[in-house]
């Protein structure tokens, strides 16, 4: 995917210093350099870049990026970048790019799934789309009287500009285009308008500029200096992760994100997250000789600020967009080394102490071996269990004690007031241990048992893990499948050079796919694709409501809502058409919510939402389709999938294979009774 980044003004609003607006810094990184590094990501791999303002300074300190990222640019100058609009920067590109693309501005800031959805959900050949934020009355981050209004209906463009009266969305500068776009531009600037708007209007009154829903996803246009400050402050609330203990979110991050990380940015510009997971380690190293030493106040406060420190390594690795599984490998190595190291110097410090022989005499030395000996080991096994977990379970703890990733703040915190209260009686330093020695074997004995459990109940999903089955639509709860592969093949036949069985078979080995994708699969770039998917998707619109949904249908899904068990429909069918289907049923449909396709998400993308949207781990989940795309796409994300053969044989299904949504009902009674999927498999066919 091409990238194409306006990058020509100068920005007088927010640059009175002369330095050109895209190479403005914020945490980490320049302006454009965050848009760029986001969009690559996203999964963009070339990148056409205009400059105008101070082209050769742009030009220079972006090629230093290209050279340290190994990134592709084209720089392409606009001369005209003072006088005219920024449309004037598209057309400069227009004889670089002959292909869809996206269009980006370099002073946005935004989340790379916005963009990453926004690439996968949008290629319609034609058309325009605009990632657009419906929170118009929810987001603070937007200066209302410049920010480019939309106003949107039935999910296409009707108008765009700053000066609209009535809007329902915001433009956040981030497009999909096809080359066509360079030539609605240069219609709007016959008629004096040379913005970037202007070539969308002329788009949308072809009906050719939809949108793409950000949802609850976060961008920012940067235009003046509270701007910018609105920005410096985003990026850094952004940086607490879902899994932080909770001495790192009330303590460690106040003071990393404040001082610590801002600190370091300033002072070492080029500073990379693996060299601060060593200066963690660093002063994690220091705090166990204090200890020995006898210093344990100055050890304690070193082992907290290594612990505030293996926050900012994260921290920059977010901010300068340099994240790598290697810097998590390297960073929870250091991690182990330096806790040791501080364990071992406490330890010294305690074994050495004449006040602790004083207080427990003879059982001084066995005492100390021990609680160490506990504590040591259960540090180091807390992460051990987690990764063993998750390579041969191929499950990841969760909860607010025994989560993958929390813990080590707390233990730490621990050491901290350990070494403080010293000063009282060196005793605490070794309470502390203790405290750790408990802590952390307990998490490890808790872990084994959730494993143990995990691993007697997989077998057993739908009596004891599964939350929710996800049906496919067409051929597995609506009959509609012999209706769709007549028609598919009918068109096949007319426009393509394929016969009747031959068309019946592809259509029938792909469909689990929305048609377009089918087509784009059995025809690659045929010319003809577009005319036939037009002509399949209008057909189906218009008839679909006349095939009604199998007998068994509504009885299975009532029998799952009866278990407690919730379920959802996944389909390639648009999602207005079923919810037109939803609503011209006679009867009450019991499924908690129906995912279509919708800006031309696939249902693959769909199952992501659901599972995300519903916080499912895919074994929580049972997929039903009659396809074996279906049995791909579920198999791809670890969900387990069984097949309705209306269509297909039980060979090609293989053991997952059933007749009809009726025989789930009947294989799930025999499910919870047996305990096995295989045993109440083979009953139920016998």
């Amino acid at each position: 995917m091409k990238c194409l980044i306006i990058a020509a003004g100068k920005g007088n609003r927010l640059s009175r210093t002369g330095i050109p607006k895209p190479l403005l810094p914020l945490p980490g990184l320049r302006l454009i350099e965050r848009t760029i590094l986001t969009a690559q990501q996203a999964g963009v791999e070339e990148f056409y870049i205009v400059t105008g303002y101070r082209a050769q300074q742009v030009e220079d300190i972006l090629a230093q990026l290209a050279q340290r990222r190994r990134l592709k640019f084209q720089f392409i100058r606009n001369d005209e970048w003072e006088h005219k609009e920024n449309g004037v920067s598209i057309l400069k590109a227009k004889n670089y790019i002959k292909e869809d693309f996206i269009l980006l501005m370099s002073d946005h800031i935004f989340e790379e799934s916005t963009l990453k959805d926004l690439i996968g959900g949008s290629r319609d050949k034609g058309r325009v789309v605009l990632a657009a934020d419906f929170k118009i009355k929810e987001n603070t981050l937007i200066d209302l009287n410049d920010v480019t209004k939309v106003q949107v209906h039935d999910g296409t463009i009707q108008n765009i500009g700053k000066t609209l009266k009535r809007y329902n969305a915001f433009d956040t500068g981030m497009f999909y285009c096809t080359p066509e776009i360079f030539t609605a531009i240069e219609e709007s600037a016959q008629n004096g308008d040379t913005s970037l708007s202007g070539g969308v209007k002329v788009m949308a009154s072809r009906d050719k500029a939809g949108v793409y829903d950000i949802g609850n996803r976060i961008w920012m246009d940067i235009d003046t200096p509270l701007d910018w400050k609105k920005a410096r402050r985003l990026l850094y609330s952004n940086l607490i992760k879902p899994e932080d203990g909770w001495i790192s979110r009330t303590i460690n991050r106040k003071i990393s994100t404040r001082l610590f990380t801002p600190l370091i940015l300033a002072l070492f510009k080029r500073i990379t997250p693996n060299i601060v997971s060593l200066i963690s380690a660093g002063a994690g190293i220091l705090a166990g000789i204090c200890f020995i030493l006898h210093l344990p106040v100055i050890g304690a406060i070193m082992a907290q600020i290594a612990s505030i420190l293996d926050g900012s390594d994260g921290e920059i690795a977010r901010l300068k967009k340099m994240q790598t599984s290697f810097g998590k490998y390297f960073d929870a190595l250091l991690d182990r080394y330096s806790d040791s190291f501080v364990f071992f110097g406490m330890f010294l410090c305690v074994l050495s102490s004449p006040e602790i022989t004083a207080l427990l005499g003879k059982m001084t030395a066995p005492l100390i071996y021990g609680i160490f000996g506990l504590a040591l080991v259960g540090n180091l096994m807390v992460s051990y269990t987690s990764a063993k977990s998750a390579a041969d379970l191929k499950y990841r703890y969760k909860g607010k004690g025994i989560a993958a990733g929390r813990g080590r703040d707390m233990r730490l915190f621990i050491v901290f007031l350990g070494g403080l209260l010293s000063v009282i009686h060196p005793a605490t330093v070794l309470a502390a241990m203790l405290v750790i020695a408990v802590l952390s074997n307990t998490v490890v004995l808790l872990r084994v048992i959730l494993s143990w459990r995990f691993e007697l109940r997989k077998e057993n999903i739908i009596g004891n893990k599964v939350r929710v089955i996800i049906f496919d639509f067409d051929g597995t709860l609506a009959d509609t499948m012999s209706f769709l592969t007549d028609l598919a093949t009918r068109l096949l036949v007319d426009h393509y050079d394929i016969t009747e069985k031959e068309a019946k078979d592809q259509y029938l080995r792909t469909s689990g796919l929305d048609f377009a994708a089918q087509m784009e699969l059995i025809f690659p770039n045929h010319p003809k694709n577009g005319e036939v998917v037009a002509a399949f998707e209008k057909k189906k619109s218009g008839t679909i409501l006349e095939h009604p949904l199998f007998p068994d249908a509504i009885p299975t899904l009532k029998f799952f809502q009866g278990l407690g068990i919730t379920c959802f429909v996944c389909s390639s069918t648009p999602e207005e058409l079923l919810d037109r289907y939803w609503r011209s049923s006679p009867v009450a449909i019991p499924v908690e919510g129906y995912y279509g396709m919708k800006q031309n998400l696939n249902k693959s993308s769909r199952i992501d939402s659901i599972l995300k949207d519903h916080d499912l781990q895919p074994w929580e989940v049972l997929f039903v389709g009659d396809s074996l795309k279906d049995g791909e796409i579920a198999v791809s994300k670890g969900i387990q999938f069984i097949g309705i053969n209306r269509i297909f044989t039980r060979v090609e299904f293989r053991v997952r294979g059933l007749s009809s949504v009726s025989d789930l009902t009947a294989l799930v009674r025999l499910w919870r009774e047996s305990m096995s999927f295989r045993k109440a498999l083979e009953e139920l066919k016998s």
